[in-house]
């Protein structure tokens, strides 16, 4: 009997181990196989697809262009600056010596001031030479009696018709000068106006100065014409004679803005380099329509020769990650994916494709970095048959 309870109890460790070995078994195959599917995800998440609701999309600005072949503009990045036109700036001078009196005290730049606006006055009054409209006045009146007197002289012929049109001449000449110290209106000393509509862009004097005749006081400018001077490299002076366009962005702004048509046209190009410069100057003229500010340092991509056949997207487009671009292609309502794409010329408004894209695909042209920024939202595993 005794035996019989030791065969039955061994019989009983086996059937333990046995069952224990199964189960470590069962549990080393079922980590195996979550492993392998936890690498399988792995590599489907790292080429999955980016998921972006429609209505996110719209929220975020996201937008969307199929991309085809077509023609390209190369252009020469570069620096420039922006100025008034040629006939939009002036000089404001005083028309006679004297004290500077500023109407309303001085002017700041930037102040906006009307063609014939008097915005000062300029008085000799207790100099030693005298007020220039006491002067003018004082002259006139001379003027005046001396040549109605020789009018009368004259139907008498006590004097020559030649003599009296010497003394005619005299009258006129003291005429204009005392009209014109006195055109601008009351008040003491002669008036100095604005040539034209603009704003202030210097000062020059301040109250109380003593100026000189011809003297510089202030200088104005109009906004509504501008000018974009551009540097042209000296390595690319060949490309002087084809230049037919540029596109600009100011410093503080991501627009970029261009000049075609006829604004495109450089209305002068220099012919020779500086020996203090490196460069060429390129200079266009446009019409502000843009609120641009004169005086603003600009990058500007000079725009040559035309290519068809180039792949080419927005620079709203492309993105960059440790030196390396990418676009975001869409395959349906709601999924994108990264492209890696090699890029070729610039011209501040779309870029050259050299690998990566052939044409024909939905690209994100707007809004890329919020696209960019669902990556998180990458499913593993998670594929379209496009």
């Amino acid at each position: 009997m005794k035996k019989k309870y030791l065969i039955l109890a061994a019989m009983s460790l086996l059937a333990v181990a046995a069952c224990q070995n199964r189960t470590d078994e069962h549990d080393h195959d079922h980590e195996a196989e979550a492993a392998a599917e936890a690498h399988g995800h792995e590599g489907e998440a790292a080429h999955g697809e980016i998921v972006l609701s429609p209505e996110r999309a719209r929220e975020a600005g996201v937008e969307v262009e199929t991309i085809t072949p077509g023609s390209f503009r190369t252009a020469v990045r570069t620096s420039g600056v922006l100025s008034p036109a040629g006939d939009g700036a002036a000089t404001i001078s005083s028309r006679t010596s004297g004290i500077l009196t500023w109407n309303g005290g001085t002017p700041a730049p930037g102040q906006k001031v009307h063609d014939c606006e008097v915005l000062a006055r300029v008085s000799a009054g207790g100099m030693g030479e005298g007020d220039a409209v006491t002067r003018a006045a004082i002259a006139y009146e001379a003027a005046k009696t001396e040549y109605e007197r020789a009018k009368a002289l004259l139907e008498d012929k006590i004097i020559s018709q030649r003599e009296f049109t010497t003394i005619e001449a005299d009258y006129k000449t003291a005429l204009n000068a005392y009209q014109g110290s006195t055109a601008d209106g009351a008040g003491d000393g002669v008036a100095v106006s604005s040539p034209l509509t603009g704003y202030i862009t210097d000062v020059l004097k301040a109250e109380g100065d003593y100026v000189n005749a011809g003297e510089a006081v202030a200088a104005v400018a109009a906004d509504n014409r501008l000018r974009l001077v551009a540097d042209l490299p000296e390595k690319y002076a060949p490309l002087r004679n084809s230049i037919s366009g540029a596109n600009f962005r100011m410093h503080y702004g991501d627009e970029t803005m261009n000049l075609s048509g006829s604004e495109g046209r450089p209305v002068s190009v220099g012919r020779s380099v500086s020996a203090s410069s490196a460069y060429i100057p390129v200079t266009f003229e446009f019409t502000n329509r843009d609120g641009l500010t004169p005086g603003s340092y600009v990058e500007v991509w000079l725009l040559t020769e035309e290519r068809d056949g180039v792949v080419s997207v927005p620079e709203t487009a492309l993105t960059e990650e440790q030196g390396e671009h990418f676009v975001y292609v869409q395959f349906d309502e709601e999924c994108y994916r990264k492209v890696p794409v090699t890029v070729g010329g610039r011209n501040g408004i779309a870029v050259e494709i050299l690998s990566g894209l052939k044409g024909g695909e939905d690209v994100v042209v707007e809004g890329a970095y919020q696209v960019r920024l669902s990556s998180a939202s990458v499913i593993p595993g998670h594929t379209h048959n496009h």
